[in-house]
């Protein structure tokens, strides 16, 4: 084996290497985005439920819960704003959650005009595009002549660009799900401290003769 050859195979299995681990990542990112989805899913119509719960409550105790809350006005007013809040970050790291686990094909797939013409066959994501379907048989074909080394390291370096791309756009879309989320649990936080000290002066009003 030439030197030439031997520095193609280390490249190859560097590349195999940086392959399976950009899937794996895929794979985690898909797994904690959709426990993430599912929580979002839980929280964003926790405020609503709480209201149906207070209209639901007996008469007497309903009126106690309004009074305490117009005695204290501006705190019940911080409370729900802060509600409104985390519904509306709680919807937008929703979005953000389905945006990342959109599945995504290879530049150029199903794209508008100006990137199609990026797209090209390739063995490690055998994507059959049905408008290039001579061009996508031609390649394929190609196994049977048997490839070279030069043409395995072309196929990697062209699959590791695609994954890269989809990697960034996954690695975006999360990492901006998190952060909704995290307001989200701020928001409601703060509602639900602001609701507690509304509670404490309601019961110290009722305690004071």
């Amino acid at each position: 084996m030439s030197e030439l050859e031997e520095k193609l195979v280390r490249s190859i299995e560097l590349a195999k290497t940086g392959f399976e681990n950009a899937q794996a990542r895929i794979g985690a990112i898909d797994t904690k985005v959709g426990v993430a989805v599912g929580l979002i899913i839980v929280l964003l119509p926790a405020p609503l439920a709480m209201v149906g719960w207070l209209i639901g409550l007996e008469k007497s105790a309903s009126s106690n819960i309004f009074i305490a809350c117009s005695r204290c006005w501006f705190l019940s007013f911080v409370v729900g704003f802060f509600l409104l809040c985390g519904m509306f970050c709680a919807f937008a790291a929703l979005l953000r959650g389905i945006s990342c686990l959109t599945p995504r094909g290879p530049k150029g797939y199903g794209k508008c005009l100006p990137f199609q013409e990026d797209w090209r066959p390739n063995f490690l994501f055998p994507l059959h595009k049905p408008d290039r379907a001579k061009q996508f048989c031609e390649h394929i074909r190609k196994l049977q002549e048997g490839v070279d080394l030069q043409f395995v390291a072309n196929e990697y370096d062209h699959q590791l660009q695609q994954l890269g791309c989809i990697l960034h756009a996954k690695f975006v879309a999360m990492n901006n799900c998190f952060w909704w989320l995290s307001i989200c649990l701020a928001s409601y936080g703060i509602a639900v401290l602001t609701a507690t000290i509304i509670g404490l002066l309601a019961i110290f009003h009722a305690a004071t003769p």
